[in-house]
This record gives structure tokens, C-alpha cells and sequence, in this order.
């Protein structure tokens, strides 16, 4: 039987996305913590909001630590300053060399982001939160749900950071990295996941939970027996 309390298990939504992306983990996981999103200071750098984070996560102590899509690149940073063991990419990415193209041929228009009519688009975006646009599209459905659920300021915040993140940090635990085949935000052919979900999108957490749940535990059971040993 797997001890699913034996580390708490944190991990940070996806583009300024809040907790309602990890439901599913949620019922399975009761140690999850899914820390809010601190208001970014102006031009605070990946690593300083990574390290605001963790002060408030040092608590915890030894964690696994992890996120979705952006979520998982800060976790990458975040990890540097906690007592991580394991690092959980969830549709995301290791390092900046595995942007897609698109991503990085977007690099100079970063001091555009902050133009973005956020509150206007996820006002226009509405009418893609329903439950039918959902049965027709779930993989759109998701991240309508992720951006209108967003907030304005960290958003754009967010999306700067994507497009200026050049080095990958470096810590001392393993990372394992779970990828729907059919994500068209991080396409997989750009990245080298441990585990893939078959007909998954970018939103994976919610359209594909019993597989990511099933990620998760095996990664805490492989933790469990290194501390056993």
C-alpha cells in the first residue's frame, strides 16, 4: 500500500492558473498544497519570485515540488531553495531549449506583453467555458479554464518570464516529467518526458487525472523505498 503522506507534495498551476487545476489530485493527494500566486513585483526575475515562494513553503520541510506547464519551469527555480526530493514537470518543460519555436521567436516582442487586454480576452473567452464547448473540446476547454481562472497582473508577468528564460537551474534531486502527446502549447516533439499520456492535451491534470495521479504515486513510491534503504 502506498504512503501517499509520507512528504508534502506542492505544486504550483499553470500561467497565473489557481488550485482548481489540481481538483483531481486534490481528493487523491490530501498532502497537496497548492501555494497562492505572490503579486509579482515589476520586473521581479524568475529566481527572485521563486525564492519568495519557498520561504513560505520552508515550512514544510523535505517536499516533492512540481507544477504545470509554467508552474513547472518556477518549480524547477523554487526547487533550488527547498529541501526538494523530486521535482514533477506536469505538461511542462526542463529548460528554455525546449521552448517550442514559436516561444522563442516571440523573445523580442516580451515588452509588448504588458499592452495585453487580459480582462477583455477572458471576457471574450467565456462563451468557450461551457459544458458543451467541453465535450467538443477538452483539451480548449482546459486552458479557457486556466485563463479565465488567471489573474491580469501575474499573467502577463508570467508570460515575460517565459519569453526571457535563458538558463535552467541547477539542484540535486531527480525530475520527472509526465506530457500528453497532443499538446499543442509545449508540443512533446520539443521536450523528452519519462511518461506520456496517449490523446493528452496541455491541461492534463484535468482531462487525464487518473494518469497523472498514477505519475505522481509511482514517483512517491520510488521516493519512499531511497529513504527506506
Amino acid at each position: 500500500m502506498t504512503n501517499d503522506k509520507t512528504l508534502p507534495l506542492i505544486l504550483l498551476p499553470g500561467l497565473a492558473a489557481d488550485a482548481n487545476i489540481f481538483v483531481p489530485q486534490k481528493i487523491a493527494f490530501p498532502q497537496l498544497i497548492v501555494p497562492p500566486w505572490p503579486t509579482p513585483v515589476s520586473n521581479e526575475t524568475l529566481d527572485a519570485y521563486a525564492r519568495r515562494i519557498a520561504e513560505d513553503l520552508r515550512v514544510h520541510g523535505p517536499c516533492v515540488v512540481g507544477g504545470a506547464s509554467f508552474g513547472g519551469m518556477l518549480a524547477l527555480h523554487v526547487a533550488q531553495h527547498l529541501d526538494a526530493r523530486a521535482v514533477l514537470l506536469i505538461g511542462s518543460i526542463a529548460s528554455p531549449d525546449e521552448l517550442p519555436l514559436y516561444g522563442r521567436m516571440a523573445r523580442p516582442l516580451k515588452t509588448l506583453v504588458g499592452l495585453l487586454p487580459i480582462r477583455m480576452l477572458q471576457w471574450l473567452a467565456a462563451p468557450l467555458a461551457t459544458t458543451f464547448f467541453r465535450r467538443i473540446a477538452p483539451f480548449s476547454w482546459g486552458l479557457v479554464q486556466q485563463f479565465r481562472g488567471s489573474d491580469p497582473a501575474v499573467f502577463k508577468w508570467s508570460l515575460a518570464r517565459i519569453l526571457d528564460w535563458r538558463h535552467k537551474p541547477e539542484f540535486d534531486c531527480p525530475v520527472f516529467h509526465i506530457h500528453g502527446d497532443r499538446d499543442w502549447t509545449l508540443p512533446i516533439r520539443y521536450t523528452q518526458p519519462d511518461t506520456v499520456v496517449i490523446g493528452g492535451g496541455h491541461v492534463i491534470s484535468l482531462t487525464h487525472p487518473s494518469e497523472v495521479n498514477a505519475f505522481i504515486r509511482d514517483v512517491i513510491d520510488q521516493i519512499n523505498k531511497t529513504r527506506a534503504t
